[in-house]
């Protein structure tokens, strides 16, 4: 039985270091989302609010309007090399891994999941000369 499609039913789950600005740029993924007119809901989760401890954003987007978010999530976006092996090794076959290029993500590690590799960091480049925005802007 093949499931049926999904449309505007997922969740993102962002996995970055605290005090690196990921909160602002989270927002506008959410903000993206809700100016769509999508109903869509996220949460910050922090273990610790000191600079440099891991820290995930989450982000339900649900055409039913569903809020609580989910704890098997659609996409991961791997920002933070201490958690970055222990993020994707707790996802189910089949989801997607966006990672930063400069990470060591072992893809061999999770054959059963689809893998995005991005220079995050080279794109960032050509935008600025600024090293202290280029960190804000990956």
């Amino acid at each position: 039985m093949t499931p049926s499609p999904k449309i505007n039913d997922f969740s993102i789950y962002v996995a970055t270091v605290n005090g690196t600005g990921s909160q602002s740029a989270n927002k506008i993924l959410f903000r993206a989302f809700f100016y769509m007119g999508i109903p869509v809901s996220a949460k910050n989760i922090f273990p610790s609010n000191i600079k440099g401890l891991p820290t995930w954003f989450t982000v339900r987007v649900s055409g039913d309007g569903w809020e609580a978010f989910r704890k098997d999530p659609d996409v991961l976006v791997c920002m933070n090399p201490e958690t970055a092996h222990d993020d994707v090794r707790q996802l189910t076959p089949g989801k997607l891994v966006l990672y930063n290029q400069s990470l060591s993500v072992d893809e061999a590690a999770r054959k059963d999941l689809v893998y995005f590799s991005c220079p995050f960091d080279a794109l960032a480049k050509e935008v600025s000369d600024n090293a202290k925005l280029r960190k804000l802007i990956v």
